[in-house]
């Protein structure tokens, strides 16, 4: 491979990183440019579904429709191979027994096959597949460059799914002044954008001093219902503000052997601040272990400022209604008082 056409492929991803684009369109430009710097048949990119059993299909260029709709992927043979994380090469398509679509492979005229993982810190997200029309045996330095490829790709996806969720949670939160129905909103949009095992939102309630459950999402309600929390590690940490990351997060939660059953791996808790001071937390659980980076932290924080200033709003909103209707109601009472019997007096004179 030409080190110019490289260096081609690195500016559009580059280039992707800076976009207003959504993931979808800025996937299919940068496969568009390894198809032509590469001087490859097709690239298409994957994403790992929520559930964690089917490859999705996000983005393509110069692969035909009809080759795209058999798709999605079941996480299984040399697919589950690249999601364990290491590249598979399937130079013969055509003798391959790895290949169990071959027809669908000859009818678009691949020969051969290249699939790279889309890893970063210990977890895959998903895959890219290249293909090549000639039967073709890609050297080491040109698995160097397309590795190198498929981890800044990563890098554009996962900031483009953190982007895309402060932008839905910036439009969700105008959308109504009832809290819960709003949090509940955010924790779905949470964890789906992040493909995620679930999110959680807990407020402290000044006069319990607990951490009630406000909303959640993914986790099923017996781990909701596993038996008292006590709160006192993740108070401690909310009230100084701290963000958590955790890597194994059966070391850090009250009840490990739940969390084990639940599928979760790794969390991330981060503190919902109001002029400084913390109201609660919001956490986000994952299915496989994962290190967040302090890009993504700081992002989830931004998220967790996002839902502090709606839960604020929102409580100030509900104080003013309050207050308007009692003002309402006093009025109505001193008019009656002083202007009701009033005019009943008249009505009886006349």
């Amino acid at each position: 491979m030409p080190g110019i056409d490289c260096l081609r492929v690195f500016q559009t991803i580059g280039d992707a990183l800076n976009s207003p684009l959504e993931t979808a369109e800025m996937l299919r430009s940068v496969s568009k440019s390894i198809v032509e710097n590469l001087h490859v048949k097709g690239c298409q990119f994957f994403l790992l579904s929520r559930n964690q059993r089917q490859l999705e299909n996000i983005a393509l260029f110069d692969l035909s429709e009809k080759f795209a709709i058999c798709r999605p992927l079941e996480v299984e043979g040399m697919v589950g191979e690249a999601l364990h994380g290491n590249t598979v090469l399937v130079t013969h398509c055509r003798s391959d027994p790895r290949v169990y679509r071959f027809p669908i492979y000859q009818e678009e005229g691949i020969g051969s096959l290249l699939l790279v993982p889309l890893k970063t810190r210990g977890q895959v997200i998903g895959s890219m597949h290249i293909t090549t029309a000639e039967e073709r045996v890609f050297s080491s330095d040109d698995l160097a460059v397309i590795q190198t490829i498929a981890a800044l790709c990563t890098s554009v996806i996962l900031h483009s799914m953190f982007q895309k969720i402060l932008h839905h949670v910036s439009e969700t939160v105008p959308l109504s002044l009832d809290i819960k129905d709003v949090l509940e909103d955010i924790v779905k949009v949470i964890t789906e954008d992040l493909r995620a095992k679930g999110c959680v939102i807990r407020l402290l309630d000044p006069d319990t001093g607990r951490l009630e459950l406000w909303a959640s999402y993914g986790l099923s309600q017996g781990y909701l219902d596993k038996g008292p929390v006590d709160a006192s590690k993740a108070k401690a940490e909310m009230l100084e503000g701290r963000s958590v990351a955790v890597y194994d997060a059966t070391q850090y939660l009250q009840y490990p052997e739940e969390a084990r059953r639940e599928g979760i791996a790794s969390l991330l808790s981060v503190p919902l601040l109001v002029h400084g001071r913390s109201i609660g937390f919001l956490r986000v659980f994952t299915n496989k272990p994962y290190e967040f980076s302090e890009d993504e932290i700081c992002l989830m924080k931004m998220v967790g400022e996002q839902c502090a200033l709606l839960i604020h709003t929102a409580k100030l909103y509900s104080h003013i209604k309050e207050r308007y209707e009692t003002l309402m109601v006093d009025f109505h009472n001193w008019f009656d008082k002083f202007y009701g019997w009033g005019v009943m007096e008249r009505k009886d004179a006349a």
